[in-house]
C-alpha cells in the first residue's frame, strides 16, 4: 500500500470518527426528536460514504475536488456540532436541578443599651410571636448561653422592652416604613443568623373545581406541570415578581398567571395573612405554597431570580420586543442594585411595539406608578415581558446565539426542575414548534392593611376573587385535554 493511499485512509478513518462523535453528543443531549436524530446521522454517513469513495477510487479532478469539498463540510458540520452539543450538555448538567438545599435567616438583637454577649445571659430575650424559625433561633443563640425569652403578641409591648429579638426582615420593616422603632434609641447590639433546609419538593395540594373535572379528562403525569418563577427585588430580601407557569404538553398550551407582589392572601405555612412580597422573607417556598392554596394546585417546580437574572437573560438573548398598550414615561430610574432613581435617566415608552434591552426591560417591569390601575397594570406587563422572552427563544436566529445564551444565563437562578424535563420540553418543541403561550393576571383593589402577622400597616392589594376563581380554572383547566379531542 503506497502513502498516498494510506493518508487517504487514514483521512476517511478520522472524518468518520468526528462523525461518530458528533454523532453520539446529539444523542446524548438528548433534545431532538427521534426522527431528526436519524435523518441527521444518514445524511452525515451519506456524506462520509460520498467523500470516502470519491478520495479513495484516485481519480484525479472534480472527482477529487468533490471529496475535498464533501469533507470540508464535514469537518465544519462536525466541529460545529461536537462545540455546540458539548456546550449545551455542561449547560444542562449544571443549570438544572440546581437549586440550594437550604436558605438563610437573619436575624438582630436590639437594645437601648450596648450589652454584650456576655451581658445577654442573664438578660430576658423579649421576641413576637410571629418570628420567623424561632425555634431555630432560640437554639443558635442558646450556643451563648442565651436561654430565656419573653413572647409577646403586641408589637407596641415588645419594643419597650430591654433586649429585642427579630428576624431582619421585620426589623427593616418596622425601623423603615413605620418608624416604629426609634434607630437613634433601639440600635443593634448582636446579629446572627441560620440556615434553613429546603424540601425542594413538590409543594401544594389539588382542590380541584367539579366543573373543570366534568369537561375535561386528566393527563397522564409529566403531561403537565406547574412550575413557580419567583422574583427577588435589590435587597434580595422580598418577593416582587410571582408567576405560575403552567404547561401542558399534551396540547402544547402554556399558561402565564402574575399575581401581584402586593397581593393580601393567607401564609400556608403559618394560617394568617400577609402580602406576597413579604412571603420572600420567608423562603420561596412560603410564596409557593401560598400561591398553590390560592389556585388549588400542587406546584412542582420552582425557578428562582433576581433583578440581575432579568437584565442578563434579555441581554443574553439580543433584547427583546415588547409591545405597550399606552405611551409613559417611568417613575423609575435605568439603575441596578439600588431604589435612588436619582441615579439615572427614566426610560420613555410609546404606545406599540420597540425593542428593549436588559435594563430596559427591567425598568418596565418594576413600573407601577405611571398607570392608574398601579400593580394590575405591571402584572399584565410582566407577562408580556416572559411572554416575549420566551418567543424570542423560539426563533430560529437563536440557534447562531446558543453558546453565548447558554453561557450568560448560567448562574442567574437556582431552579429545582430536572435535566431531563427540560431536555424533553426542547425535544417537544422542535416537533411541535407552534405552542401557544397565553397569559392572565388576577386583579385586586389597594388599602392598607396589617402585614407580618398584624404587627405594621402598609400598603396592600386585596383580592378580586373573581378574577381568582376565573384564573383557578383555566390553571386547573391545565392539567387536562378536551373529551372530543381524544
Amino acid at each position: 500500500m503506497n502513502t498516498k493511499r494510506s493518508v487517504r485512509i487514514l483521512l476517511v478513518i478520522v472524518f468518520l470518527v468526528l462523525t461518530i462523535i458528533a454523532g453520539k453528543i446529539i444523542f446524548d443531549l438528548g433534545i431532538l426528536p427521534v426522527k431528526y436524530l436519524v435523518r441527521i446521522c444518514e445524511v452525515l454517513f451519506i456524506i462520509n460514504f460520498i467523500a470516502a469513495f470519491c478520495l479513495l477510487i484516485n481519480k484525479k479532478g472534480v472527482v477529487k475536488g468533490i471529496s475535498f469539498f464533501l469533507y470540508f463540510i464535514l469537518n465544519i458540520v462536525s466541529v460545529a456540532v461536537i462545540y455546540y452539543g458539548t456546550t449545551a450538555n455542561d449547560f444542562f448538567n449544571k443549570a438544572f436541578n440546581n437549586a440550594e438545599s437550604e436558605y438563610k435567616v437573619s436575624y438582630v438583637l436590639i437594645s437601648k443599651n450596648a450589652y454584650s454577649l456576655d451581658d445577654l445571659k442573664t438578660k430576658d430575650i423579649s421576641y413576637i410571636d410571629t418570628l420567623l424559625e424561632k425555634e431555630n433561633a432560640f437554639s443558635e443563640l442558646a450556643k451563648n448561653d442565651i436561654k430565656t425569652f419573653l413572647e409577646y403578641t403586641e408589637i407596641e409591648n415588645l419594643i419597650v422592652q430591654d433586649v429585642i429579638l427579630l428576624d431582619n426582615a421585620t426589623y427593616v420593616y418596622l425601623k423603615e416604613d413605620q418608624n416604629t422603632i426609634n434607630v437613634d434609641e433601639l440600635k443593634v447590639i448582636y446579629q446572627f443568623e441560620i440556615n434553613i433546609k429546603l424540601s425542594n419538593n413538590s409543594i401544594g395540594e389539588e382542590v380541584l373545581d367539579e366543573d373543570v373535572k366534568g369537561e375535561y379528562q386528566a393527563l397522564t403525569p409529566g403531561e403537565y406541570y406547574n412550575i413557580f418563577i419567583g422574583g427577588y427585588d435589590f435587597t434580595n430580601t422580598f418577593m416582587d415578581f410571582n408567576m405560575l407557569v403552567s404547561i401542558n404538553k399534551t396540547n402544547n398550551e402554556i399558561l402565564l398567571t402574575t399575581i401581584p407582589r402586593d397581593y393580601y392572601i393567607t401564609d400556608a405555612r403559618v394560617g394568617k395573612k400577609d402580602k406576597l412580597s413579604d412571603m420572600g422573607s420567608r423562603g420561596i417556598e412560603t410564596n409557593m405554597s401560598s400561591v398553590a392554596k390560592l389556585f388549588g394546585v400542587k406546584i412542582d417546580y420552582y425557578i428562582k431570580v433576581n433583578t440581575k437574572s432579568l437584565v442578563g437573560i434579555v441581554d443574553a438573548v439580543g433584547g427583546i420586543n415588547y409591545c405597550s398598550d399606552m405611551e409613559y414615561t417611568t417613575s423609575h430610574a435605568l439603575i441596578l442594585d439600588t431604589y435612588d432613581d436619582s441615579l439615572g435617566e427614566k426610560l420613555h415608552v410609546k404606545k406599540g411595539c420597540q425593542w428593549l434591552n436588559g435594563i430596559e426591560t427591567l425598568t418596565v417591569a418594576r413600573e407601577r406608578l405611571a398607570f392608574k390601575t398601579g400593580d394590575n397594570q405591571r402584572q399584565k406587563n410582566n407577562a408580556k415581558i416572559m411572554q416575549a422572552i420566551l418567543n424570542k427563544m423560539k426563533t430560529p436566529a437563536m440557534a447562531t446565539k446558543f453558546p453565548s445564551v447558554l453561557s450568560a444565563v448560567n448562574g442567574l437562578y437556582t431552579t429545582t426542575i430536572p435535566k431531563d424535563l427540560v431536555t424533553s420540553s426542547v425535544k417537544d418543541l422542535l416537533e411541535n414548534p407552534n405552542w401557544a403561550i397565553k397569559t392572565q393576571s388576577v386583579t385586586g383593589s389597594g388599602g392598607q392593611d396589617y402585614i407580618f402577622f398584624g404587627k405594621t400597616k402598609d400598603y396592600v392589594m386585596y383580592p378580586n376573587y373573581n378574577s381568582v376563581n376565573n384564573a383557578k380554572k383555566k390553571i386547573q383547566g391545565m392539567k387536562y385535554k378536551k373529551l372530543n379531542t381524544i
